[in-house]
């Protein structure tokens, strides 16, 4: 059965708030708690204050670039919270945007590939405890080692988008992180990771595959569809996500609205963002609804769904009410609709 998880932190849970999500979450039997990195957050600080709220929960990153941190760092980050967490920290790292590493984070983005792998490669050793080097094309490290040894040491997963990274995360990864996918396109994407794994002699049938999903939870889904369709343009438009979305079939639609948003029409980029496109990337309506379509995130062979509930309610104390009402409906409908 895919495992459900909750994405940290949501929108209006701070402070003490964060903590009763977390506890809620857990007590309603979620097993995952997955944290992100945007301009509103790292992904590290979440991890971090779940692991001394919750008791059995599985908490990851999803996921922490590989360009912003050194290698070093990011093994000694990753070693903290497994300690913290007592064994309970999965690790999932990317190689984001240019757009966030080289604009926002003033780092050069170069052989993002080669960077990820000679990274992982890195935090591996440096996981034994043991004094390590190395002298990379992309990574440099003279004599780094850990106070002890990481054990167990946390798995690495890979987050993923387009034929190479998903290759690449079922060579590599302890398992693998998708976002923006849709049940019926994950099929062939699905595949790339398999094909990795097979290509170094991995077994592929127990690889964990964790998928970021957007959850909105409001009644009045006219209105959360428009508020879902502006978010997915902003995405859209980004030329890295533009070229995914091609790939999983919105050829047309990702074409126009790129080409409307260069021209400086944002309106029109928008408009061209199709109600079934909303609907097939993020998730929306009542909890028996939500839970069906789970279901083909499941089929489709995802393992671990992280979700992101989203209320549009304005008042911070009504959004938190809802968004914990519907972590307990859609826990009280996931066995039933098994």
């Amino acid at each position: 059965m895919m495992r459900l998880g909750i994405t940290i932190p949501l929108d209006g849970f701070h402070n003490q708030h964060f903590a009763e999500l977390v506890r809620h979450a857990e007590r309603a039997g979620y097993g995952d708690a997955w944290s992100y990195e945007t301009f509103a957050g790292d992904a590290i600080t979440p991890v971090a204050a779940a692991a001394t709220v919750s008791e059995r929960m599985r908490l990851g990153t999803a996921i922490v670039p590989v360009f912003t941190r050194p290698a070093a760092l990011i093994a000694l980050s990753a070693a903290s919270l497994q300690r913290l967490s007592g064994g309970r920290f999965i690790l999932g790292l990317g190689i984001s945007t240019p757009t966030i590493v080289e604009q926002w984070m003033g780092v050069p983005y170069k052989m993002p590939i080669t960077r990820l792998k000679e990274t992982v490669d890195a935090i591996r050793r440096c996981f034994t405890g043991e004094k390590v080097t190395v002298a990379g094309k992309t990574v440099q490290i003279n004599g780094f080692r850990l106070g002890g040894p990481s054990d167990p040491p946390p798995p690495i997963y890979i987050g993923a988008q387009g034929a190479l990274m998903l290759r690449t995360a079922g060579e590599i990864g302890d398992g693998a992180i998708v976002n923006y996918i849709t049940p019926e396109t994950f099929g062939p994407l699905r595949e790339h990771i398999l094909e990795g794994a097979r290509a170094v002699g991995r077994p592929t049938g127990d690889i964990d595959i964790a998928c970021r999903i957007m959850v909105a939870i409001d009644a009045e889904e006219d209105a959360v569809r428009e508020q879902l369709r502006r978010e997915l343009t902003a995405y859209v438009t980004v030329p890295q996500y533009n070229k995914f979305f091609r790939e999983i079939g919105y050829e047309s639609v990702a074409r126009a609205a790129l080409d409307a948003w260069i021209s400086g029409d944002r309106k029109k980029a928008m408009t061209t963002i199709p109600d079934h496109m909303v609907e097939s990337i993020y998730v929306l309506g009542s909890p028996a609804k939500i839970a069906r379509r789970l279901r083909a995130y499941e089929r489709a062979g995802i393992t671990a769904a992280a979700l992101q509930f989203t209320s549009y309610a304005k008042d911070p104390e009504e959004k938190r009410k809802r968004i914990l009402a519907a972590i307990d409906a859609l826990a009280g409908e996931w066995p039933a609709s098994a």
